[in-house]
C-alpha cells in the first residue's frame, strides 16, 4: 500500500512539474508572437495560465470518479464520442489552418478528437477485461480492428492524421500487452501500414499530406515553402548546442510559427541544449514508468489496462511531438503533453491522469 502510494504521488509531482515547466516555457515562447497579434506580451500566457489552473482542477476533481463503475457503459460512451466528432461538421465546428478539428461552444473551443483517445482507451479495455478468460484471435482481433477503424475515421473526418496515428497506436499497444497472438500482430502491422500510406499519399484535405513528407526527406529543398518550420526547429535545436542559450534568448521563436505549441520542444533545445533536453526526455520516460509501476498493483484488469491506455497515449504523443521538432518523423500537429500551450488538449491530458488516480482511488480500496 505504501509503495503503491508514493509511484501514484511522484506521478502527480511529475504532472505539476510539468505545468510549471510548461508555463515558463509558453511565456518565453510566445511573447512575440502576443505582442505582434495582441499587442502585449502576456495575452497568450494569461489563457494558458487559465487552462493550467482547469488542468489542476480537473486533476483534483476527476480523481474522486470511480471510472471501474463506467466500465458496463464503455460501449455507451465509445459511441457518444464517436458521434461528438461530427460536431466539426455541424455550425458549431470551427476551421482553423483549413481544418475543421475544433467545436465552439460561447468563447470555449474544444477538440473533439481529444474524447476519442479517453472513449477508445476505455473500450479497449473493456474488451481486453471482457475476454480475459477466453482471450483468442477470433474473440478480439475483429474487435480491436472495429475500435481502430472507428476511431480513426471518427478523427480523419477533421482531418487530423497524428492524433489518429496516436490512438491507433495506443489502441496497439494496449492489444500487444494483453498478449497479441502473432497472427494478429501480423495482420495489424500490413493493415496499418496499409492505412497510414493511404492517409499519406491519397487524402488530399486542404493542404497536401505529400508535400509534408517531401519537406520530411528533403528540407532544404525546401526551405522557403514547405520545411521552412522544420528548417527553423532545427536551427533553433543546433543553436542550442549543449548547454543552451539561456532561458529567454533563443532567437528562433521570433520567426518560428506555432512556437509556443507544437514546435515548443525546438526552443526548449534552444534555451537549454541537449543537456535540458534530454532531462526533459527523461521527465517523460519516468513518467511512463511511474504509469507502469501503478498499473502493476491494480487489481482490476479494466482498471490496468485504462492506466496502460493513458500512459501509452501521452508517451506516444510526446514522442511524435519530440520527432517532428528534431525531424525525426514528418510534421504533424500533435502538442507537447502539459508543456504546450494549453486547451483542450491540455485539460483532457490532466483529465487522464486524474482518471489514473481515480482508479488508484477505488481499486485499493477494493473493488
Amino acid at each position: 500500500m505504501m509503495k503503491f502510494d508514493k509511484y501514484a504521488k511522484k506521478l502527480v509531482m511529475v504532472v505539476i512539474f510539468l505545468l510549471l515547466f510548461g508555463s515558463i516555457m509558453v511565456f518565453s515562447t510566445s511573447w512575440p508572437y502576443s505582442y505582434r497579434l495582441k499587442g502585449n506580451e502576456i495575452e497568450i500566457i494569461r489563457k494558458h495560465i487559465i487552462f493550467v489552473v482547469l488542468s489542476i482542477m480537473a486533476i483534483f476533481f476527476i480523481s474522486y470518479i470511480n471510472i471501474l463503475k463506467l466500465r458496463k457503459y464503455s460501449k455507451n460512451i465509445f459511441i457518444f464520442v464517436f458521434l461528438m466528432g461530427f460536431l466539426v461538421y455541424s455550425p458549431l465546428g470551427v476551421n482553423i489552418y483549413n481544418a475543421r478539428r475544433w467545436v465552439g461552444v460561447g468563447f470555449f473551443t474544444f477538440m473533439p478528437s481529444d474524447f476519442m483517445k479517453i472513449g477508445s482507451i476505455m473500450m479497449m479495455a473493456y474488451v481486453i477485461d471482457r475476454y480475459k478468460k477466453a482471450f483468442t484471435f477470433k474473440n478480439v482481433f475483429f474487435k480491436y480492428l472495429a475500435i481502430v477503424g472507428i476511431s480513426a475515421f471518427s478523427v480523419m473526418i477533421q482531418p487530423d492524421l497524428s492524433t489518429t496515428l496516436v490512438i491507433a497506436g495506443t489502441i496497439t499497444s494496449m492489444y500487444l500487452v494483453a498478449g497479441m497472438d502473432k497472427k494478429a500482430v501480423m495482420f495489424s502491422v500490413f493493415g496499418l501500414s496499409l492505412a497510414s500510406f493511404g492517409a499519406v499519399f491519397f487524402l488530399k484535405s486542404g493542404y497536401s499530406r505529400t508535400s509534408r513528407i517531401q519537406a520530411f526527406i528533403d528540407p532544404l529543398k525546401y526551405r522557403d515553402s514547405k520545411s521552412w518550420q522544420l528548417i527553423k526547429s532545427l536551427f533553433a535545436i543546433t543553436n542550442g548546442s549543449l548547454l543552451g542559450v539561456g532561458l529567454g534568448n533563443g532567437r528562433q521563436k521570433y520567426t518560428l510559427s506555432e512556437a509556443h505549441n507544437d514546435f515548443i520542444f525546438a526552443t526548449i533545445a534552444e534555451e537549454f541544449g541537449f543537456v535540458g533536453s534530454m532531462f526533459l526526455i527523461g521527465v517523460y520516460i519516468y513518467l511512463a514508468y511511474l504509469g507502469i509501476m501503478i498499473s502493476r498493483n491494480i487489481k482490476s484488469l479494466y482498471g490496468k489496462m485504462i492506466i496502460l491506455g493513458i500512459i501509452f497515449s501521452i508517451g506516444l504523443q510526446a514522442l511524435v511531438n519530440i520527432g517532428t521538432a528534431t525531424g525525426v518523423i514528418p510534421p504533424t500537429g500533435v502538442t507537447l503533453p502539459f508543456v504546450s500551450y494549453g486547451g483542450s488538449s491540455l485539460v483532457m491530458t490532466s483529465v487522464m491522469i486524474g482518471i489514473i488516480l481515480g482508479i488508484v482511488r477505488y481499486d485499493v480500496k477494493g473493488r
